[in-house]
């Protein structure tokens, strides 16, 4: 390929990394304009959110090895075409089931694309430009997560809410275009044994089970069917553990997690964005409830949180090269713990910049977290694994995401019910501003509990290295 040619097919595969990560920031800025729409409470509300991750999260292990095995390009184009599709079937949507239905399909086709963009930009590109072209695709990444709230803001205030999904249509189409034209096929590689369909069927419907009982829980529960999906979730999970560890070529290679250190820094990653969540789900449904702001008012109120972290991540790594993983990632979580605990005081009366400040402590921490935590994750497994483990980062990011609406819902409901129960199930608009607030601050308590424990999963691998050091000195 010709430079020119590179390029161009670089910006047709890249948009497609545009939308997914424009759709996880834009749809969060319409949440309380979609409650008010369809009358919906807390409980269902979360599914606007959390169904697109979940399929992705259900999705992704399959989606990357039909991808290796069938071709990349091939792979990618379809996942495209879904997307795009559901996205138009999303804005067309006039009942809440359709629009959920729609956003699940949205994500089979981010998990699908997920899978191939890398590895179609690393094939692409010669080994001296390719950190320049990845280092592109993390400023897209963070561009469109910082354009989801302020451009969902200018479209449903000019448009309506259908408008952040139609947005995604001519992007989609050129990328549909552009990679047909200018990518090359990149034919798969045959796999050595067969397809691990069964291992792909657990693992999406432990997934499903597990994410949709936590679901289940914010609104109202019934008993026989929360012990059913917990007994499915439980059987699929073991299954899949014990199923996998006998394939001779695995779905998911899982004894990379009989590195303890290694599953100490992914439980710490794990818990990292489930933290991310809590203030992507909660904060627009307080800003448009408490605080009354239209659309566009809090995507501007938003911005400090993508912001701060954009600006805050280099530094995380650059920290992380010069003093080691460990410092940096601890006061990352001290600095979630600071705004998680500042974030459960807020009530009606809440100056303005103090929720701005709590936006952009949140950023300031996770950009301060999230490199050296991916270091601290690399630094215990082996390098032949490298692949593996991009895979399991990429798993665990949704996963994560997925538990964070789920938690962040449930943890809202919870609250409200605590403090008025008649308002457990209502539409959010008709729960009493003294009831929310309470739910507001619960939810967030429930945020601050998470830290403490993941500052224990930070602070266990560095205690244990240097136990390791002082033994290997005394012998």
């Amino acid at each position: 390929m010709d430079a020119r040619k590179r390029w161009i097919a670089f910006s047709a595969v890249t948009g497609s990394t545009f939308m997914v990560n424009l759709d996880s920031s834009i749809v969060n800025v319409a949440l309380p304009t979609l409650s008010r729409e369809f009358h919906l409470s807390v409980g269902a509300l979360q599914w606007t959110v959390s169904l697109y991750l979940l399929v992705i999260t259900a999705f992704l292990p399959v989606a990357s090895k039909l991808a290796d095995a069938l071709g990349r390009r091939r792979v990618f184009v379809t996942g495209l075409i879904i997307f795009v599709a559901s996205s138009i079937l999303c804005g067309l949507s006039h009942q809440f089931f359709m629009l959920v239905f729609a956003r699940g399909l949205q994500g089979l086709g981010g998990a699908i694309m997920q899978a191939s963009v890398m590895a179609i930009v690393t094939l692409m590109f010669p080994a001296e430009l390719r950190g320049r072209a990845l280092g592109v695709i993390g400023s897209i990444v963070a561009g469109g997560t910082l354009m989801g709230p302020i451009l969902g803001g200018l479209l449903i205030a000019a448009f309506g809410w259908p408008s952040i999904f139609f947005v995604n249509v001519p992007v989609g189409l050129w990328a549909i275009f552009g990679t047909l034209r200018f990518v090359p096929a990149f034919p798969g590689k045959p796999l050595s044994h067969a397809f691990d369909w069964f291992g792909g069927a657990l693992f999406a419907v432990f997934t499903v089970s597990f994410l949709t009982l936590l679901a289940n829980l914010s609104g109202v529960p019934e008993m026989g069917r929360e012990l059913s999906l917990a007994m499915v979730a439980l059987l699929s999970l073991v299954f899949f553990i014990r199923w996998e560890l006998t394939r001779p070529e695995p779905l998911i290679n899982l004894l990379v997690f009989k590195n303890r250190l290694f599953s100490v820094a992914m439980g710490a990653g794990l818990i990292y964005w489930i933290l991310m969540l809590f203030p992507s789900y909660l904060f627009p449904i307080y800003l448009g409830h408490v605080l009354h702001m239209h659309a566009f008012q809090i995507g501007l109120m938003m911005m400090p949180l993508s912001v701060s972290m954009l600006v805050v991540s280099p530094l995380g790594g650059y920290l992380s090269d010069r003093v080691g993983s460990f410092k940096p990632a601890l006061f990352g979580m001290l600095f979630f713990l600071a705004a998680d605990a500042l974030c459960a005081t807020f009530q009606a009366s809440t100056p303005i910049f103090l929720v701005a400040l709590a936006l952009a402590l949140q950023g300031f921490a996770a950009g301060l977290f999230s490199s050296p935590n991916n270091t601290e994750i690399f630094s215990h497994s082996d390098p032949s694994h490298v692949g593996i483990i991009s895979g399991l980062i990429a798993s665990e990011r949704n996963f994560g995401r997925s538990l964070g609406v789920t938690l962040s819902s449930f943890a809202l409901s919870l609250g409200i019910s605590m403090a008025g129960d008649s308002h457990a199930s209502d539409e959010i608009a008709l729960v009493p501003l003294s009831v929310f607030s309470r739910g507001f601050s619960l939810a967030w308590g429930i945020a601050t509990l998470f830290c403490v424990l993941n500052l224990v999963l930070v602070i266990l691998p560095f205690t244990a290295q240097k136990k390791r050091g002082r033994a290997a000195k005394a012998s």
